[in-house]
């Protein structure tokens, strides 16, 4: 009987550490995507252009082109970028809505109301003013 109950204890206590472990890995998982998501977030209303990890795949394609940067390629490359940026940033406004992250309400709005304007302009500019262009921050402003 002695026998069962070590072995039951040391179960118990394997499980306990196995589910400890469990959630400490969990929690760095989510504290990578969220930290992203708003990452993401700052630099798109800092900048007015999408973050880097957005558009590394599209710049290294355009970045083999090399003389060919105009080309029916490129002009493909840039359309297929565009597109899968408007659609991130369209998960990333449906993630700020739905968040509990944010400060409070007012907060969610301007947030929101700037995502909105940055998309809007994403969608009537040209992708390669959109990229190329120079920052809005207060400090280019002087």
């Amino acid at each position: 009987m002695l026998k069962l109950s070590l072995i039951f204890l040391a179960f118990i206590a394997l499980f306990v550490l196995l589910l400890r472990a469990a959630v400490i890995f969990m929690g760095r998982i989510t504290g990578k995507y969220v930290g992203k998501k708003h990452k993401a977030a700052e630099t798109i209303i800092n900048t007015g252009k999408p973050p880097r990890t957005w558009i590394c795949s599209s710049a290294n394609k355009m970045a083999e082109l090399r003389e060919e940067a105009i080309g029916p390629r490129a002009v493909k490359i840039k359309e297929k970028a565009r597109n899968a940026c408007l659609k991130k940033l369209k998960g990333l406004i449906k993630y700020f809505k739905t968040s509990p992250l944010c400060q409070d309400e007012e907060t969610r709005k301007i947030l929101l109301d700037e995502l909105s304007k940055v998309r809007r302009a994403w969608q009537e500019k040209d992708w390669g003013e959109i990229i190329i262009s120079k920052p809005t921050t207060p400090s280019a402003q002087t």
